[in-house]
């Protein structure tokens, strides 16, 4: 029926609409504080600090004029974080059915909502789901291009440019999906067409990968990657199937595994290599570490793969629906109940009252000062989100601070701190305790 050909697009509304109901708070952490304080700064100090740090520039710079033309403010950069979630579930929608059917459409772009880690990257303040957007986009058009659809070949360079310019680990899914692309234009004897293809997405990249050498030159390590070790590496192999729920997330793990023995026993090799990526990208990685004894991976860079992941997934389910409808009795329970479980999680998490961490940033002002004790600057950073104004103080200096003078503690107050400040000539009273995202620090206030 033509009317068939809308079911997907019904289905990423109502799937842009789970989303779009996390973004009305205020809470962000360090790492969004981070991208968020580039972002609000004007256009040439963003630019810098964006080449000075370790990633591409797509993301701050079209998040950059997001903002400039929308507003500032967390709700609307969680809405820019949205947008590429909702833009692959709209390219999903229009051609998967060209190639598989509307059916593949709707179940991929209802994992794409309901399977572990998109909703809470979908809605961060970061560059991870425009990295899964075009990295699975590439995906999506790389089977296009197969199925000679018309256009394929330019949406498949523009996508995998962009995520080239948005996150290392989105070229590197990207690159995996061009190597399935290369062995089938070789079967097919024609691999002038894909070096055609492929040369102009190396020169469309060199300029950030130039970048990327200057960045990686000058980069100093702010957070520390796991070891190559064995369990680290199988603990990022589980990591597509977390949901904090030991049973759900084995029976996600145990229906991806049954889907890729179908698609592997029935000829369906390009949707089985999608659900492996992610393994490939992982074992790269922890190789690349253990032959360079260096520590660079975290298993949110494994998101771009994910979602190739849950497309061969999806193109799997759709065929063995084919052949035995009763499938859905295991497949939308299994879904559903995990929508439901994950959505509760995220929304406890985003929803977080932050009432008097709000009330008490409103009462400072740029005369107040403070200083603060924490291991890693988590809350120092995300001060400079929520409060540019207060500026930050050894104690020794704390004096020259014309207004209040505060004292943040990410944990207890040590002894050896109390001393410091008695000798100094202040006294250390307690205000209270305040909370947003995931941090819960104790302010006091110095008097003489």
């Amino acid at each position: 029926m033509k009317q068939s050909k809308f079911i997907p697009y019904i289905f990423a509304i109502a799937c842009t609409a789970v989303y779009i109901s996390l973004v009305f708070n205020n809470n962000v952490w360090l790492d969004e504080a981070f991208s968020a304080s580039i972002i609000r700064c004007d256009f040439v100090e963003m630019a810098a600090r964006t080449f000075a740090d370790t990633l591409p520039p797509f993301y701050n710079f079209s998040a950059w004029l997001f903002t400039h033309i929308f507003g500032f403010s967390t709700v609307s950069l969680k809405i820019f974080s949205v947008m590429p979630m909702t833009l692959l579930m709209l390219i999903s929608a229009h051609f998967i059915p060209k190639f598989s059917s509307v059916r593949a459409a709707c179940i991929y772009i209802a994992l794409l909502t309901a399977m572990p880690h998109f909703l809470e990257y979908g809605v961060e303040i970061r560059m991870y789901s425009q990295a899964i957007c075009f990295a699975s986009a590439t995906a999506i058009f790389a089977l296009c291009l197969l199925h000679d659809i018309p256009h394929s070949a330019l949406w498949l360079i523009i996508t995998t440019v962009l995520g080239a310019y948005t996150h290392q680990y989105a070229l590197i899914a990207e690159a995996f999906v061009w190597l399935m692309l290369l062995f089938v234009y070789i079967r097919n004897k024609s691999f002038s067409g894909w070096l055609r293809y492929a040369v102009i997405c190396i020169v469309c990249y060199i300029p950030c990968a130039v970048l990327t050498i200057y960045q990686m030159k000058s980069a100093v390590p702010y957070f520390s990657a796991s070891p190559a070790t064995l369990s680290n590496m199988m603990s990022s192999m589980r990591y597509p199937f977390v949901t904090h729920i030991t049973i759900l997330s084995a029976l996600l793990m145990a229906f991806a595994l049954i889907l890729l023995l179908y698609a592997c026993t029935k000829g369906k090799l390009a949707y089985a290599y999608y659900i492996l990526v992610y393994v490939l990208v992982t074992m790269l990685s922890f190789g690349l570490m253990s032959a360079t004894g260096s520590t660079f991976f975290s298993s949110r860079y494994l998101l771009p793969a994910i979602g190739i992941l849950w497309l061969g997934t999806a193109l799997s389910l759709d065929s063995m629906l084919s052949e035995n409808k009763y499938v859905w009795f295991v497949a939308v329970p299994l879904i559903t109940v995990s929508l439901i479980v994950l959505y509760v999680q995220q929304f406890k998490a985003e929803y977080v009252d932050t009432s008097a961490f709000e009330e008490f940033i409103s009462s400072t002002d740029d005369k107040d000062g403070y200083v603060i004790y924490e291991d890693f600057p988590e809350i120092e950073i995300c001060l400079g989100y929520y409060a540019p104004w207060l500026k930050k103080y050894d104690l020794k200096d704390i004096k020259k601070a014309e207004g209040n003078k505060y004292v943040f503690v990410n944990g207890d107050v040590h002894t050896d701190d109390i001393a410091e400040i008695k000798d100094l000539k202040f006294d250390l009273g307690y205000v209270e305790n305040l909370n947003f995202d995931r941090y819960t620090f104790g302010v006091y206030i110095l008097s003489p």
